[in-house]
């Protein structure tokens, strides 16, 4: 080969630029199942659901509460016009932020603080 250095470069370009591609594909998919403020409403609030390990219940009122076997939080939360909702720990005036998606047959959500997915089992 002649120029290997710009052959291995195009191979490194392509596979970036074909990663990128699928990320975007990834988002848009995932924004198509991006629950709305009312969807978010008349799913999670008034009734309590879980990621696995402890029990959320977001109040019509306002404020939420979280249980697990290690810990407990209190707070408020709001729900944005673009359905994410957002939480304030009474305690420690943590901010923590959700957007919940449809899955399948159930539900998961975007936790800000961890950067990663988790499910939202309904109770």
């Amino acid at each position: 080969m002649m120029f290997p250095s710009l052959s291995r470069c195009g191979a490194v370009f392509a596979a970036l630029f074909m990663l990128g591609l699928m990320a975007c594909q990834t988002a848009a998919a995932d924004n198509g199942n991006r629950l709305t403020a009312d969807q978010v409403r008349s799913t999670f609030v008034g009734r309590a659901w879980s990621q696995g390990t402890g029990t959320f219940m977001f109040s019509r009122d306002g404020t939420y509460r979280y249980d697990d076997s290690r810990m407990s939080a209190r707070g408020t939360y709001q729900i944005a016009n673009d359905g994410v909702l957002c939480t304030t720990n009474s305690n420690s005036g943590v901010r923590t932020c959700y957007t919940f998606y449809r899955d399948g047959n159930g539900y998961r959500y975007w936790h800000d603080r961890s950067g990663r997915y988790w499910p939202a089992y309904l109770r």
